[in-house]
């Protein structure tokens, strides 16, 4: 390269100009954000080349190596649209390096990249994750890695994404038809069932119980994406959330608002008092919405989930809640959330404390000029160009994601259709193989549930049902309706005469003395109910 010049980075992405509002890459409106937002950063360091795939796809290789001929760095994915870009770079033994850009890869297993790409890749390629929790799945899939490893937060335009004035505010709330002095909770982002919305709906009945006028707000659009893994499609999830919100009495409080973007959402933000997100996703390798929140002085409340974990700061900027990785799915502690919102719907000043607190912290960690500046050093770590080609690997997949691997190829995951088509996939993780699941988002949760040893269970402790539950008194079995993970338990007579006096109102110690049972049964009782993804706590400690 020479030196006189600035490096040109190839972004595979295509072109992304920032004088024109981002579209979507893929599915989701949130990547082609990303793809707008590093492409600015890079183009302070550096003079972006954007890859246009041709109209005529027999020309694409052809295209490609003129593109890649052109280019000091190339910044890829680990998706499989990137597998030509660094096919062609080793068969032509190109010394460009590649950042890989994770995105929401690492909690599917990296499949694309793992195992296919290892003799594609460099040990001078490095790979840039977005969170913590990424970056320690990553080291879970190998054995061991020669790659510079990078953690960046992503970023929010404040041109667009800042503390309005009380004006703007009370405009927003008249056309929504909001009082000016009434609660409002918000949340940003897909209408799935990834994201826990039944969830959240019932927190905030909970919420309701005892702020009486608060309204939540919801924005975003419907999808069709679905949650593979476990066999569950998005069909009709916003009806039958329409009708939870009947059955829960809380309909005339709930603003259904659509899909907003730039200055219209910034203004719903405004608007509002907290951001809620009870999300459990796979790729939620970020928070975007927590960080537009945070930008516009508002605080958070959310599950201590994935990348979200590094856009709260739990106690300053807002409060997390439990994600628990149970024996039978994710389950969020949303009671404990409810007591949390209360108390920051009822304290004005600790509201506006905490949402100068995310205002600060969004300015330093989540602008635009520090995604610039955390890109240039990357840029400057990744160059020179690579030397040589030699037999050197980049990277050596680990045991466990041999194990993941072979699981996924048994369950029929790469050769059973697309999953919005006709065909299905059988879900991969039953039985046994759910403890690859548990490995595999660790990371991600707060903590696996048997974690949280049975000796961490006091009197004091009030066990709620973490989803709806039916209880059938003939069969003495109880059945768990999470729309995700639904799983039923038969149940002895005593352990029958405990379940019943679960309410999310008695203590341990109350229900003991209801049942007629020793406490050391009551815990072991209630603490498996816990352990299966039936009950959660109510932190007292939030």
């Amino acid at each position: 390269m020479n030196d006189n010049r600035r490096p040109r980075i190839g972004m595979l992405w295509g072109d992304f100009p920032w004088t024109s509002a981002p579209r979507k890459l893929g599915k989701l409106w949130s990547m082609g954000r990303v793809a707008r937002d590093i492409t600015y950063a890079l183009r302070q360091t550096a003079e972006v080349v954007p890859y246009l795939p041709p109209e005529d796809k027999t020309e694409e290789r052809e295209e490609m190596k003129a593109f890649l001929h052109r280019i000091d760095l190339l910044w890829a994915d680990v998706y499989p649209s990137s597998a030509l870009a660094l096919t062609l770079r080793k068969e032509l033994g190109l010394g460009i390096p590649a950042v890989l850009f994770a995105g929401g890869a690492m909690p599917k297993g990296a499949e694309a990249m793992l195992f296919p790409w290892r003799q594609l890749l460099h040990a001078k390629d490095g790979i840039l994750f977005t969170c913590r929790a990424d970056q320690q799945i990553w080291k879970r899939l190998v054995q061991w890695s020669h790659w510079q490893e990078w953690v960046i937060p992503l970023s929010v335009d404040q041109t667009v994404f800042y503390p309005r004035t009380a004006d703007e505010r009370q405009e927003t709330r008249k056309q929504l038809s909001i009082q000016p002095d009434a609660p409002v909770l918000l949340y940003v982002g897909r209408l799935n069932v990834q994201k826990n919305l039944h969830t959240l709906l019932h927190l905030f009945a909970a919420v309701k119980e005892q702020v009486q006028d608060a309204y939540l707000c919801i924005v975003g659009e419907e999808d069709d994406i679905a949650f593979g893994e476990f066999r569950v499609r998005n069909t009709g999830y916003v009806e039958w959330l329409r009708g939870i919100s009947d059955s829960l009495r809380i309909s005339e409080s709930v603003r259904w608002i659509g899909p907003r973007f730039g200055e219209e959402l910034a203004k719903m933000y405004s608007a509002a008092d907290v951001a809620v997100n009870m999300g459990f996703y796979h790729r939620e390798n970020f928070g975007l919405s927590q960080a537009e929140a945070a930008s516009c002085g508002l605080p958070v409340v959310c599950t201590a989930w994935g990348g979200f974990k590094d856009v709260v700061r739990h106690g300053e900027t807002g409060y997390f809640v439990d994600a628990v990785l149970t024996k039978n799915g994710i389950r969020a502690d949303w009671a404990s959330g409810a007591k949390v919102l209360v108390n920051l719907l009822r304290q004005r000043s600790l509201r506006e404390e905490m949402g100068r607190r995310a205002a600060q912290f969004a300015e330093i960690h989540f602008s635009l000029e520090a995604l610039a500046n955390n890109l240039r050093g990357v840029a400057c770590e990744v160059l020179p160009f690579i030397t040589s080609w030699g037999e050197e690997g980049a990277y050596a997949p680990s045991e466990f994601a041999e194990r993941y691997e072979a699981n996924k190829r048994a369950s029929g995951w790469y050769g059973a259709g697309e999953l919005q088509g006709m065909k299905w996939q059988p879900p991969m993780f039953q039985g046994k193989d759910y403890e690859l699941y548990e490995t595999l988002m660790a990371p991600y949760s707060t903590r696996l549930a048997e974690e949280w040893g049975m000796e961490s269970v006091t009197s004091e402790h009030i066990p709620y049902f973490a989803a709806s539950v039916t209880l059938d008194s003939d069969r003495l079995l109880i059945l768990n309706e999470d729309p995700i993970w639904p799983h039923r338990r038969f149940l002895t007579r005593q352990e029958w005469d405990i379940v019943r006096h679960i309410d999310g109102i008695r203590t341990l110690e109350e229900i003991v003395r209801q049942a007629g049972t020793e406490f050391s049964s009551c815990v072991h009782v209630v603490w498996s109910l816990y352990l299966e993804g039936f009950v959660l706590f109510i932190n007292n400690n939030l």
